[in-house]
Formats: C-alpha cells, sequence, structure tokens
C-alpha cells in the first residue's frame, strides 16, 4: 500500500530543496465532476485539506484550465502582478509572503488528474524553476490515482 503521508512529505522536501516552495498544496482533479479537492497542504490553517472540493473551472474561458487541465502543461506566475491578476485568492497568497506560483499537472493514462501547486517569494521561480517542478509530479501519481480510487 502506498503511504500518501511519506509520499508527499518526500515531494515537500523536493520542491523545498529544487525550485523552492514556501507553501505546497496538491490537489486531485476530476474533470468529469468540475471539482479540485485539496488533498495535501503545507499551510492547513490557510488552505485546509479536503471538504467537497471547489469547481475546477471558473467558466468557459479559464486560462488556468485550459494550459494545466487540457494543454497538461505548467502555469507559472513569476510576480504579484501576474498572480493578481490569474488567481481570485491573491490577498490570502501575498498576505503569507509569496507572490510567484507554479503548478504542475499530475497527468495518468493521458488524463489530468491532480494538481501541484508550488508557492514562494515574488521573483523566486523562472522557467528553470518551472523544469524543476515538472520532475516532481511522477512520483505521487500512484498516490492521486489511490485517492480517486477511494473517493471514486
Amino acid at each position: 500500500m502506498i503511504d500518501a503521508h511519506d509520499t508527499f512529505r518526500d515531494l515537500v522536501a523536493a520542491a523545498r530543496r529544487s525550485p523552492g516552495a514556501r507553501l505546497v498544496t496538491i490537489s486531485t482533479i476530476e474533470v468529469d465532476e468540475n471539482r479540485m479537492t485539496r488533498v495535501y497542504s503545507t499551510d492547513p490553517a490557510s488552505y485546509p485539506v479536503g471538504g467537497v472540493g471547489e469547481p475546477l473551472r471558473e467558466g468557459d474561458d479559464d486560462p488556468w484550465y485550459d494550459r494545466v487541465v487540457v494543454q497538461q502543461q505548467p502555469w507559472a506566475s513569476f510576480d504579484v502582478e501576474d498572480l493578481r491578476a490569474n488567481f481570485a485568492d491573491h490577498e490570502l497568497i501575498e498576505s503569507l509572503g509569496c507572490g510567484a506560483i507554479i503548478n504542475v499537472p499530475v497527468v495518468h493514462d493521458g488524463a489530468t488528474i491532480g494538481s501541484i501547486n508550488l508557492l514562494d517569494a515574488e521573483g523566486r521561480y523562472d522557467p528553470s524553476s518551472v523544469d524543476a517542478a515538472i520532475e516532481l509530479a511522477a512520483p505521487i501519481v500512484p498516490v492521486l490515482v489511490s485517492f480517486d480510487r477511494a473517493t471514486g
């Protein structure tokens, strides 16, 4: 049996080494249900785990959804201005000392099943940071698949 806690702990340790992260959250994505559910957070007071799941899409023209879920490519906001333009919770993010974000899709059998969300100070990330973040996804695929089976 896969130990989600250990796998997530290892992911956070790796993320803090490279590309760096003040905050890490991991979510499952259920496209058919239009739902994204947080299954891990290094700051559960600000970004709690669980719940029913928040809507995955904001509407038909959702650049984040198109990039991360449909195209299965990472999303990166390198500065506060871009963060403010693209994330409704930017005030909370900024209050935590974060001004940059990388979202990495977790893909299994051609479907986006989750997202790794790394946040750090403005200016902390660049294109090489995105490359480092992509490397974090493969080890958690079996964990997110097991979450899908447990909840689906």
